[in-house]
């Protein structure tokens, strides 16, 4: 009886320590602001039709991607763009194409928004990847516009994501984070 009731206060000891599950929501909220504090990153976007294109971002607000066939730069609200082969030309529209990137490069949006009210999130686990050990989860948007799949790294910045709507779908590798990235204007 006596092995019985240390038994069960070693247990009770053991489950009070036991660190509780993580909130999905606070997770990914934690990756939300930790991405705002990134300084530069390169993400490879691929798409269902087979495009990719490679982005690299530079704080605060420059990017250049590249596609097989064609070239963005964008720097504040100026824009250039070029065909393969082709010369640089300034948009008149300015940065069109400033908008939807930071909607799409801000997984699960910026962090004043709740997601909350946004995104129905559940934990998928961790998994490795080169190693390294990742947190999962899946956000499906309450419109039902697309559900997004991020992986989280130890430093709490996406890894991997993909982001499937009944248009497209398109798998993003991220890297590089905080190397030292120039973003020229042409």
């Amino acid at each position: 009886m006596q092995t019985f009731s240390v038994l069960l206060a070693a247990l009770a000891l053991t489950g009070q320590s036991a660190p509780a599950a993580a909130d999905p929501y606070a997770d990914v909220n934690a990756m939300r602001v930790a991405f705002t504090h990134v300084r530069s990153v390169v993400a490879v976007e691929r798409f269902d039709t087979g495009e990719t294109a490679t982005v690299k971002y530079a704080a605060p607000n420059r990017f250049h991607i590249t596609m097989p066939r064609s070239e963005i730069v964008l720097a504040g609200d100026v824009e250039y763009s070029r065909r393969a082969g082709a010369i640089w030309q300034r948009s008149f529209e300015g940065a069109e194409h400033q908008v939807l990137l930071v909607a799409a490069w801000q997984l699960a949006g910026p962090p004043e928004l709740d997601i909350h009210k946004l995104f129905t999130i559940t934990s998928l686990g961790t998994k490795s990847v080169a190693g390294a050990p990742l947190r999962g989860y899946r956000l499906r948007d309450t419109s039902g516009a697309y559900d997004e799949t991020l992986w989280i790294n130890a430093d709490n910045l996406p890894v991997v994501a993909r982001i499937a709507s009944s248009e497209q779908t398109i798998s993003i590798h991220y890297t590089n984070y905080n190397a030292q990235v120039l973003i020229a204007m042409p």
